[in-house]
């Protein structure tokens, strides 16, 4: 076999070969093995051991060069300070030395890094929304935009899947400073479900978003809401509860919800439930 074709084939499969004496000496390399070993200088009359010092003996060397994924992939920093992942297989030539061929597995290595990374990213994104899921979600104070926009999106879910949905408008009377604001917010955020949602008109004027309840459901979370709001001691307190007719829009329900609070506030306070839309 001339050394010529052979070093042309294998350094056109991006591989490089080099040709061994009988006591393992190389006696001739093709550029592909010269880039691959690191090689720097002279090769030509040096052991491959020389040049790569993490080349398996040439005896546990395989005759064919190991598939994608083979365990016998071996790290080589060549001479020339560069990294590499490599396969090698020893093909003996009688008694006359052989040829020791070198693979570039530096890629497919990359890519196992980086398939394996992932993996460790997708399974810690996983756990981290399981933990997620597992605590119960805590309804927070929104502005109005932000109200308007969670109500409309659930009132496309209630007639999607045909449940009810109510509103409760709160109005307090007289005055609400900061800090009497705040404990009106956090009484209300922890009288509410976690799929429930809290928005903030002003200091005076909240509303409660209550999906999957009906007329007779919102008037139980409000009669909740009034006795603790109550132990505030924040002045005339008044609620309006309305549920949300079948084409009724979401700036509707809360008119409707304002408007029996707003009665209410003016006949002292309480409670008053807004007339059902068929």
């Amino acid at each position: 076999m001339q050394d010529g074709p052979v070093f042309e084939v294998v350094d056109a499969t991006g591989g490089g070969i080099c040709r061994l004496s009988a006591d393992g000496i190389i006696t001739a390399a093709s550029p592909g093995f010269l880039a691959l070993s690191g090689a720097v200088g002279e090769s030509i009359g040096r052991a491959p051991g020389e040049l790569m010092a993490e080349l398996p003996p040439l005896s546990e060397l395989p005759e064919r060069v190991p598939g994608q994924g083979d365990e016998s992939v071996f790290h080589q920093v060549g001479q020339d300070g560069v990294g590499r992942e490599l396969s090698a297989a020893w093909r003996p030539d009688g008694g006359d030395g052989g040829w020791l061929l070198l693979v570039d597995r530096s890629g497919e290595a990359r890519l196992r890094r980086s398939q394996d990374r992932l993996g460790r990213q997708i399974d810690d994104l996983k756990a981290e929304l399981a933990a997620r899921e597992r605590e119960p979600r805590r309804p927070r104070i929104r502005s109005m935009v932000e109200l308007a926009r969670r109500l409309d999106e659930a009132l496309a879910r209630a007639r999607r899947y045909q449940h009810p949905l109510s509103i409760i408008a709160i109005q307090i009377g007289g005055a609400v400073d900061a800090p009497l604001a705040a404990k009106i917010g956090e009484t209300l955020v922890a009288s509410i479900r976690g799929v429930d949602d809290l928005g903030r008109v002003d200091a005076n004027h909240w509303l409660l978003l209550l999906p999957h309840t009906p007329l007779s459901g919102a008037e139980v979370v409000g009669k909740r809401v009034e006795a603790r709001l109550a132990g505030l001691e924040a002045g005339t307190l008044a609620l309006g509860i309305a549920q949300a007719g079948p084409e009724e829009v979401g700036s509707a329900v809360v008119e409707r919800a304002d408007q029996v609070c707003s009665q209410a506030l003016e006949n002292g306070g309480g409670l008053l439930l807004a007339v059902a839309l068929l």
